[in-house]
């Protein structure tokens, strides 16, 4: 993201006006700027509360809408099942980095791709490839979302479970991810 972050605010008309461009925007402008880079940030005008992330969502629901299933509909509802009493404050650290450890995929993923000198989306095995990866990609996902959907075997074990440091989600990403990068490489 930019470092330039751009102030829209909410009327009571519930009309969005950016204070940067001192101009009227809609929320699909607002997605464009999101997509180039920009830092948003939505208040409303009257009480300064921060509106940001319930717009963030509307954007993401009107893409649903517009575009067709961007997002599974079994993850949408794996994460609103996350959402309880006792997840829901690991819930926003999780999917961030679940988020942050796909990108990190994908980036690898598209760089090997890049690097083959044919088009791989033309041969069958190649196209094979791709759909495995992206069934393990949402295996990932779903695992790393609902990790309450495995066998849990006693109540110290989940406690060990949420006390893992930094470091041990790490390390268990980087070996997951190598695993990954295993299987594409047998997939060859």
């Amino acid at each position: 993201m930019s470092e330039e972050q751009i102030l829209i605010t909410r009327y009571s008309s519930r009309r969005l006006y950016n204070t940067n461009s001192s101009e009227y925007v809609t929320l699909e402008e607002i997605s464009a700027l999101i997509k180039n880079g920009k830092n948003i940030k939505i208040i409303d005008k009257q009480t300064g509360e921060d509106l940001t992330k319930q717009y963030l969502l509307q954007i993401i629901s009107d893409i649903e809408n517009k575009d067709g299933n961007v997002l599974p509909e079994n993850m949408l509802t794996e994460i609103i099942k996350s959402y309880s009493n006792a997840t829901e404050k690991i819930m926003p650290d999780m999917v961030a980095k679940t988020f942050e450890f796909y990108q990190n995929q994908q980036s690898e993923f598209l760089k090997h791709l890049n690097t083959k000198s044919v088009n791989s989306f033309t041969d069958k095995s190649s196209s094979e490839l791709m759909q495995d990866w992206q069934s393990k990609q949402f295996g990932l996902m779903k695992d790393f979302l609902n990790p309450w959907d495995k066998k849990e075997t006693t109540e110290n074990s989940s406690n060990e479970k949420s006390s893992l440091s930094d470091k041990d989600e790490i390390e268990i990403l980087k070996k997951q991810m190598s695993e990954l990068k295993e299987e594409l490489n047998k997939k060859k």
